[in-house]
């Protein structure tokens, strides 16, 4: 009776070592996934930062300016009929091609046939009333002049014959509507084409275009698809670099593979606001004769605006502006400061270059050598300046020149990887495509400039990390905190390393 207590004791002891076993293995486990970011942190941190560099080659720029739209024909035909009845014959469908005059549809004709058989008979005998009133007419003449009849009765003779010519114009006046009515009766295709749309068929009753208030029955679209034109919108930002006669290459989703060459035909002065975003619609014609372009088509437009051969060129991604200066030298390892003054030196020197070194310009050379003067440039110049990244995120499809549509000759900043290592290098930028851009001045050709969004992508994912391992390394029991020796001071340490400054080495704020 005295061992059961100590069974069932031994029992519950073992429950409970079995309970914390897996949250053991779960701090440790936690301890060693810190202690290694710790260790990589540090060795990241003691490390050299990897910078991609390329060199400054020639290569062919060429500014650009991309849209997309729909083929639409240029000439889009609605066919009505002009008699009215029901239709006996409609030989075409869509998708049909005719010549022109072809038949497309014939109309119940045995009203209008009638009407004209009976102003041919009105005209025969409006005509035998002249013939006769003529014959009349002579024999009253020369009994008038032998003084038979009166002058009343000779007038009278001559009346009938003037009232007989009449009718006879009225007769065929009233034949030639006849006739018309009877053509108008059969519809024939007005250009040669295709059938684009069809709708009445065979046995349906129609109203003529001209008696109907409602302006009468459309029968069917047609148009010439051999030449067709493409309807695309430009933004407002480029519609001035678009001129009428302007070479244009298009493509389309149906023959992606294969590339058409088009005109721009004309600029709409009407604007189009699509979601906040103001745009032109321009007409590009294309020539067709394969038929291989239909109506409706989705399709891309690139309209050549202007091009360089052979320049020296660097990636966007490698210059920026005078603003972003700071956030790029801390990516980079470098003192902010230390890179604005390299640059305030570059930008004097450029202001007294520019402006000489004449007496006569002495004062605009002090203007901008230092001081308001210099601020005041400096400032102007962030103003303009956009970096290649933010250009190509916001600058859409098209090309421009760097950082906007007609700003040749920008100065921006670009680091050049010398012996001594990066130097920040004040160039002067022309033509660009959103992936390069021509140098006109700062760098030559063979130098090495550094490609900043990679540095700056390296500079996020160390700073995430480092985020992850303060509140991973200093939160677990006895794991130092990223700030080193900081991590043991305090009695209640948390995630900032105990009291001490978990924040760097050596303790901080």
């Amino acid at each position: 009776m005295a061992t059961a207590p100590r069974v069932e004791g031994r029992s519950l002891a073992n429950l409970r070592r079995a309970a914390m076993r897996p949250l053991v293995l779960v701090l440790v486990g936690l301890a060693a996934v810190a202690a290694v970011l710790v260790v990589r942190g540090s060795r990241h941190r003691s490390g050299t930062q990897e910078i991609m560099a390329v060199p400054v080659e020639r290569r062919d720029i060429a500014l650009t300016i991309e849209a997309t739209g729909t083929v639409e024909p240029i000439d889009l035909v609605e066919v009505k009929s002009k008699a009215s009845g029901q239709i006996v014959r409609m030989p075409v469908q869509v998708g049909s091609v005719v010549r022109r005059g072809d038949l497309l549809a014939q109309i119940d004709p045995r009203d209008v046939q009638n009407q004209y058989s009976q102003a041919l008979a009105a005209l025969q005998a409006a005509q035998a009333r002249v013939d006769i009133s003529l014959i009349q007419k002579k024999r009253s003449d020369d009994l008038f002049v032998g003084q038979v009849i009166t002058a009343d009765e000779h007038e009278s003779a001559t009346l009938d014959y003037a009232n007989a010519q009449a009718a006879l114009v009225k007769a065929r006046t009233d034949l030639d509507l006849a006739r018309q009515r009877r053509e108008d009766a059969t519809v024939r295709a007005p250009i040669e084409g295709t059938v684009l749309d069809q709708a009445v068929s065979s046995g349906q009753v129609i109203s003529s275009a001209t008696s109907s208030a409602s302006g009468g029955t459309t029968l069917l679209h047609m148009a010439d698809l051999a030449k067709i034109r493409l309807r695309a919108l430009v933004g407002e930002t480029d519609i001035g670099n678009v001129q009428p006669g302007q070479t244009a290459t298009v493509t389309v989703d149906a023959f992606p593979q294969r590339t058409f060459t088009g005109r721009v035909e004309k600029i709409e002065p009407q604007a189009v606001v699509q979601q906040s975003v103001t745009m032109f619609p321009v007409l590009i014609s294309i020539a067709n004769e394969s038929h291989l372009l239909l109506p409706g088509m989705n399709g891309e437009v690139s309209m050549l605006v202007d091009q360089r051969e052979g320049v020296p060129a660097i990636p966007v991604d490698a210059v920026r502006s005078a603003r972003e200066m700071p956030v790029v030298a801390v990516a980079l390892g470098l003192d902010p400061a230390k890179v604005r003054a390299q640059v305030d030196v570059q930008m004097k020197a450029r202001a007294a270059a520019r402006f000489g070194s004449s007496d006569s310009g002495s004062g605009r050379r002090s203007r901008f050598a230092g001081g308001a003067g210099a601020d005041s440039m400096r400032t102007r110049w962030r103003g303009r300046g956009v970096s290649g990244a933010d250009s190509a995120r916001v600058g859409g499809r098209g090309g421009t020149r760097a950082g906007g549509p007609g700003r040749a000759n920008r100065a921006q900043v670009a680091f050049v990887k010398t012996a001594d290592g990066l130097e920040p290098r004040i160039v002067r930028l022309g033509l660009s495509d959103f992936d390069y851009a021509e140098v006109l001045e700062g760098v030559k050709e063979g130098e090495q400039v550094v490609l900043l969004g990679v540095a700056e992508a390296q500079a996020s994912r160390a700073d995430t990390q480092n985020r992850i391992r303060q509140r991973l390394g200093s939160g677990v029991p006895g794991v130092p905190g990223p700030g080193g020796g900081g991590g043991g001071g305090g009695g209640g340490g948390g995630a900032r390393g105990g009291g001490g400054g978990g924040r760097g080495p050596g303790g901080g704020p």
